[in-house]
């Protein structure tokens, strides 16, 4: 039975994710920070206690991160797979008038976090090989957007993460890639971005296939990564973002 760790399981991406892992033959720590009860709730309705266990954390330091990971460890012994879905902005406003504490949580969010965590479960992992699968975004190769730049920068060092984590782990029988969704139908343009219906529209048209993607589908190339049909697939960061920038 493999072990995996999914970062930020409760995300729409994330939830979709575990939704479609819980009918597999898997023991899964499914990490979280907010909507514990979403996922607590999932869980008790399919009888899934004895496969998958929440870990509830806030990852705001080196010390939180590797310390969810030693308790994974303790519950699992042991760890085949990582799934890092976690990210956010801290505030919405224009990038010139950003706070330093704003900017640094959104650096910590998305790049910091990731690396702490990945720090304790790549010296795990180079005992029996395993795979890391982490989360960018398309237009963190564009600069990201005028309210949203400290996010894309943080999700541009994913991109560097990976490669380094690739090339590091080769040699001992570990495979990291990144997915980079662009724009996915999640509540995080709606709740987190506050974008009007007008707004996602106007989104969805700068798609060559002129819509959003849905969750169901980067699930799906997640799924991909954790099958032996990428087994030949290591350091790339894969783009699903409907055309965006072609």
């Amino acid at each position: 039975m493999k072990k995996i760790l999914i970062l930020g399981a409760s995300s729409d991406i994330g939830f979709t994710l575990l939704k479609t892992l819980s009918n597999k033959d898997l023991l899964i720590g499914a990490h979280c920070y907010q909507n514990y009860e979403k996922l607590d709730k999932y869980i008790k309705k399919n009888k899934l206690g004895k496969k998958i266990k929440i870990f509830k954390a806030n990852l705001v330091s080196q010390n939180s991160c590797h310390d969810l990971v030693k308790k994974f460890l303790v519950w699992s012994k042991s760890i085949d797979v990582l799934i890092q879905l976690n990210g956010n902005i801290s505030k919405i406003t224009n990038w010139k008038d950003m706070k330093q504490s704003d900017f640094e949580k959104d650096i910590n969010y998305n790049l910091s976090s990731v690396f702490y965590v990945c720090q304790k479960v790549f010296k795990k992992m180079e005992n029996n090989g395993g795979k890391i699968i982490l989360m960018s975004t398309s237009s963190a190769l564009h600069g990201g957007g005028e309210q949203s730049l400290a996010y894309g920068m943080g999700k541009l060092g994913v991109h560097g993460l990976t490669k380094g984590l690739a090339r590091f782990g080769a040699k001992k029988n570990m495979i990291v890639n990144a997915v980079a969704p662009g724009y996915i139908n999640t509540k995080f343009h709606t709740e987190k971005m506050k974008r009007k219906k007008s707004d996602l529209i106007k989104r969805a048209q700068l798609s060559k296939l002129n819509r959003a993607g849905e969750t169901s589908e980067v699930a799906g190339l997640i799924n991909f990564l954790l099958s032996e049909n990428s087994n030949y697939i290591t350091g790339e960061v894969i783009s699903i973002d409907g055309g965006d920038w072609i």
